[in-house]
């Protein structure tokens, strides 16, 4: 999302309050802005945006924001977790909620550093959102928690050994790159 009158990009990672973020900004879907830039580094145009802007992102324990993918998805909430993880989504919409390491979208491919100016994490939501609202000059407003997953609290009691190591392995990178850990 785009937004012009306050200088910044926000890089909309799946299942991690986005649509919760992006409406309290005062965007819709009906807008163009909304969807511009919503792939970080991998949406058209990423290199030949303003670079003056403020770009921030949120990001979630990928455990958790594992689980809330899984119980949203129409191809995999019937599903074992387990199948899930040997058998994931491949492309498109699934694949960006289910598969794709949130880090995909937030890295520079020639550098390798987060391109990103500022981070909201899902875990101090409210307190982030906060802060990035004073950098860009907004008031401050109460997120809406909107497009939720139906899924239980708690994602540890999700993952047997198994379904651990494969997610694991399947977003190592963001585990590593944001510092979480099971």
């Amino acid at each position: 999302m785009i937004d012009h009158p306050h200088r910044s990009i926000f890089i909309h990672q799946r299942k991690v309050a986005g649509i919760s973020i992006v409406t309290a900004l005062g965007y819709f879907p009906a807008q163009p802005e909304w969807h511009l830039y919503n792939d970080g580094v991998l949406s058209p145009g990423w290199e030949q945006r303003d670079k003056t802007y403020l770009v921030f992102s949120a990001v979630r324990n990928p455990f958790d924001r594992l689980i809330s993918s899984w119980k949203y998805l129409s191809s995999t909430r019937d599903r074992s977790l387990l199948d899930c993880l040997y058998n994931p989504p491949v492309e498109g919409i699934d694949y960006r909620h289910f598969t794709r390491p949130q880090i995909a979208i937030l890295r520079d491919p020639q550098s390798g550093l987060l391109i990103t100016d500022d981070l909201i994490r899902f875990e101090r939501l409210q307190a982030d959102f906060d802060r990035i609202c004073d950098r860009m000059g907004r008031p401050r407003q109460t997120l809406n928690h909107l497009n939720a997953s139906p899924h239980p609290r708690g994602y540890r009691d999700c993952f047997d050994a198994e379904a651990r190591r494969l997610a694991e392995r399947m977003f190592a990178e963001d585990l590593n790159a944001f510092g979480y850990e099971f």
